[in-house]
């Protein structure tokens, strides 16, 4: 397979069909359909990257698929255990913000005709990595029906662990995107003389 259609790309694919798929199973009750579209949706995250690298398909296009796969099964979760009351809000609304900031930021570079750097920062693949695991912890809980209290001291510490990573990718990006921004302009001047 060539171009666009190849194994890691139909493995995102996947990813961004399954990330809605968790949150209405979820909120409609259906617990262990949600889980199981969870760890099938994080099984092809470990996968793409590692089939792009075997099969020499990275393309820019897969790396931009990965990316949002990623925060749309996030924020997909998130706001899925949210509303059930097993998530803080606050937790919700940073990771969530942060990546609707990140959209609208790519947004303006396209517009501006300026690189849209497409890679994550290593801060930020912590951060969602940790986002991941407070989802497992929370889907395991429910899973072996753990009181919320005994989980929920962890749900809240590890979230304060992930707002803090969540934060310092924020600053990366924004850092990425101004020079983005001037790199973006030197090639317009450049162009125009």
């Amino acid at each position: 397979m060539h171009g666009s259609f190849n194994v890691p790309n139909v493995l995102t694919s996947v990813r961004l069909v399954l990330a809605p798929a968790f949150l209405w199973l979820y909120l409609e009750g259906d617990e262990d359909g949600a889980l199981i579209a969870f760890a099938v949706a994080a099984a092809t995250d470990a996968l793409d990257g590692l089939a792009a690298r075997l099969l020499r398909q990275q393309t820019r296009l897969g790396a931009f698929l990965d990316a949002a796969a990623d925060k749309l099964l996030v924020a997909c979760a998130l706001i899925a255990l949210s509303v059930k009351g097993q998530v803080p809000w606050w937790l919700t609304g940073v990771v969530v913000g942060r990546d609707v900031l990140l959209a609208a930021g790519s947004l303006f570079l396209s517009l501006h005709h300026a690189p849209v750097p497409v890679r994550p920062t290593r801060v930020g693949k912590y951060a969602t990595a940790l986002v991941f695991l407070i989802v497992v912890v929370v889907l395991a809980a429910n899973y072996h029906d753990t009181p919320p209290a005994r989980s929920s001291p962890w749900v809240v510490a590890l979230g304060g662990l992930a707002v803090a990573l969540v934060v310092g990718s924020a600053v990366q990006y924004a850092s990425s995107f101004s020079s983005s921004v001037r790199l973006g302009r030197r090639a317009h001047d450049a162009a125009g003389r």
